[in-house]
């Protein structure tokens, strides 16, 4: 199973960035690449690529007890409904670790 990693493209890698963006963008193609360079430097904008990384060994092996414990959450719904008024889970310090597994795990919610 693999996750994705974001990378930050520094300012000296826009050139390497623009034939992407060219392709995404077919009407700026008259645009020189040094061009576009230089207005995205000036608009201090940041690029940002995706590596995909595997992930680990031990975390695979947690799937069961994830889809255990997300069926266990899904049914716990109404009664979290009951005692906090809102529908569903926040992104809290003690929710967000438990999101942040179920995205190493590929368990997009």
């Amino acid at each position: 199973m693999m996750y994705q990693k974001l990378k930050r493209t520094w300012s000296n890698g826009y050139s390497t960035y623009m034939p992407e963006f060219k392709k995404v963008f077919p009407e700026l193609s008259r645009v020189d690449s040094e061009e576009l360079c230089d207005r995205f430097i000036e608009l201090d904008l940041d690029f940002y690529t995706t590596e995909r990384i595997p992930v680990v060994g031990w975390v695979r092996l947690t799937l069961p007890f994830a889809l255990v414990f997300l069926l266990l959450m899904f049914l716990g719904l109404p009664f979290n409904f009951i005692f906090t008024g809102c529908w569903g889970y926040s992104l809290k310090k003690t929710h967000l670790s438990i999101y942040n597994w179920f995205k190493h795990l590929g368990i997009n919610l």
